[in-house]
């Protein structure tokens, strides 16, 4: 597995990284244990999950109890020795009370969720602390401020943010300059091919300003594997499972764009999992994609994505999706 270091930081992370937002959720603690040992022994070390993730984010009002956090603290309570061989990031910022919906990137807030992030993971410290969402009712300067903090008692590495725009990056950098606070580390932003023109700003300031870039739902929520093709709805998929944000690409044109990337996937002869991620990997800018694995054996095409060579030809078709 290749590796490369996440912004400025000192943070040497793979160029695959594990997201856990369905552990606890629609994968039982069990099959979760068996996806952080295939993915560690293959060379994966970025674990990411948050606060937020588990069951109750298909409540009527989402919300999050921590349960991935939790399955993972266990994980590290049976393998201590591993936790240098993790880097291990979570995020902060969406509604974690299952009566009011009251996300916060506050400082309060903020100084409340680290200790639990810490308790439920069993660490002292994570190597990356993310700010879930942009939050427009608290001053972004109290969000940075506090985060920064943070580096400095020692309970994190480095911090980020997640979901923020380039106008609120650039706001942010500004804050962070003026502030004299710890750099920014990462954004980590969804990215996918069905996505890059809403995407590709953030990407781009990310590339100028030397910020490392996780990409989440590179698969686009497994719409890009091509499952939902036929019109059927496989049993075990996100959608049968009833996750509201795979809606957005359920249209008539983004099924009409899959089918053109099928087509080319085909001619090339490339499984579209795979053809997917190696695309994303050769995005300028791109530090680590992270693959949402439900199930080991679906690792077998990601690992694979990472060593493929695209021809120029194919790699400008594709950009023509």
């Amino acid at each position: 597995m290749q590796t490369q270091h996440l912004g400025t930081s000192n943070l040497n992370i793979s160029r695959i990284g594990l997201g856990t937002m369905a552990f606890g959720r629609w994968i039982s603690e069990a099959d979760s244990f068996n996806i952080l040992d295939h993915a560690l022994d293959n060379g994966i070390n970025l674990v990411d999950t948050a606060d937020y993730y588990g069951p109750g984010q298909d409540q009527p009002i989402a919300f999050g109890d921590g349960t991935s956090e939790t399955i993972i603290g266990h994980w590290l309570q049976q393998h201590p020795g591993r936790r240098n061989d993790m880097i291990l990031a979570t995020k902060v910022g969406q509604n974690t009370d299952p009566e009011h919906h009251h996300p916060s990137l506050s400082k309060a807030h903020i100084r409340t969720q680290i200790d639990g992030s810490l308790t439920r993971l069993h660490t002292n410290y994570l190597d990356l602390y993310q700010a879930h969402r942009f939050d427009d009712q608290v001053p972004l300067e109290e969000t940075l401020t506090t985060l920064s903090e943070l580096v400095d008692v020692g309970k994190i590495r480095y911090y980020g943010v997640s979901n923020y725009t380039a106008e609120q990056l650039r706001a942010a950098l500004d804050i962070i300059k003026t502030r004299h606070l710890h750099p920014m580390t990462s954004v980590q932003n969804r990215y996918n091919l069905l996505t890059t023109q809403t995407n590709q700003p953030g990407l781009d300031f990310a590339n100028t300003h030397n910020i490392g870039f996780l990409a989440y739902s590179p698969l686009a929520r497994g719409v890009l594997t091509g499952k939902y093709l036929t019109g059927n709805v496989p049993a075990d998929s996100r959608r049968a499972h009833g996750e509201r944000l795979i809606d957005d690409y359920f249209n008539d044109q983004t099924a009409e764009t899959v089918q053109r990337f099928k087509v080319l996937a085909d001619e090339a002869g490339i499984p579209m999992t795979q053809l997917a991620f190696a695309w994303l990997l050769k995005q300028p800018g791109i530090t680590t994609a992270l693959f949402g694995a439900s199930k080991v054996r679906y690792f077998d095409d990601i690992l694979a994505a990472e060593a493929l060579q695209l021809s120029p030809d194919l790699v400008t078709e594709l950009a023509q999706l």
